[in-house]
């Protein structure tokens, strides 16, 4: 029987989580533990530019190079995570650094957000994209040890940094997002 795959094996598979916590050990750095596999697009997300709604969306904009009728609002970051016809490549990684900051003071906007990363995920896995093909799609949340407490409930499953090992998927709960915020 096969051993958990590592986390570079997992972030080439078109397969859940889809998103998941990376906890980054004191001195190293997130850049360096998620490694670009060949043929990827990994963009970068600073969290500290991702404090409210509005200030996500600019900041998803500016790092996936959305293009210019691009909504600024949930449904519009729905539309534009299945797509990505300007960034062709064989699979995707978010890389948010200082996750710990991303939408702090609203819980309900941070799982709306986490939501639409699930659906942007499956949507890739099952090819049901703008151009209907299938590729991996994964979002990394990563924080320091010492700001993961920052955030006392992050929904998301917990990469071991230490091991490289991907983790146990397990069933998540549903969520309806509240996507009628503009």
């Amino acid at each position: 029987m096969a051993g958990t795959p590592t986390l570079q094996a997992h972030l080439c598979n078109a397969t859940p989580p889809w998103s998941a916590l990376l906890v980054v050990p004191r001195g190293a750095s997130s850049s360096a533990l998620v490694k670009t596999p060949p043929g990827f697009a990994v963009r970068t997300i600073q969290g500290k530019n991702c404090r409210t709604p509005s200030t996500l969306f600019g900041e998803f904009a500016r790092a996936l190079d959305f293009p210019d009728y691009f909504g600024h609002n949930w449904d519009a970051v729905e539309e534009c995570l299945a797509d990505f016809e300007w960034l062709q490549a064989k699979g995707y990684i978010l890389l948010i650094h200082d996750a710990e900051a991303v939408l702090p003071e609203d819980e309900e906007e941070y799982e709306t957000l986490l939501e639409i990363l699930s659906d942007a995920g499956e949507a890739w896995s099952k090819g049901q994209t703008a151009e209907g093909r299938r590729a991996p799609f994964h979002v990394c949340f990563a924080v320091t040890e010492q700001n993961k407490s920052k955030r006392k409930h992050w929904h998301l499953e917990e990469f071991s940094s230490t091991e490289s090992k991907a983790p146990k998927t397990k069933p998540s709960p549903k969520r309806a997002p509240k996507r009628s915020k503009k």
